[in-house]
């Protein structure tokens, strides 16, 4: 797992990947709950289904939205 920030226009998004070895494997965004109701890429819902996917050989990708975290 890499700890990466994301640069864009409108500032950084703080994200979580793990890059599978195989080039055809198939790519997943994992996404969390409402910000205002506490929900990041470390939520226990969020970081279970980024291991399912790892463990299932996708290249996996978690992140923050704006204001989440380390995201602007």
């Amino acid at each position: 797992m890499v700890d990466i920030l994301i640069s864009g226009p409108e500032g950084k998004i703080e994200a979580k990947y793990h890059h599978h070895n195989d080039n055809d494997s198939p790519i997943v965004l994992v996404l969390h709950p409402e910000p205002s109701r506490g929900g990041s890429m470390n939520s226990k819902i969020v970081v279970e289904l980024y291991k399912i996917f790892v463990k299932n050989n996708f290249s996996t990708i978690r992140l923050n939205f704006r204001g989440v975290g380390k995201s602007d």
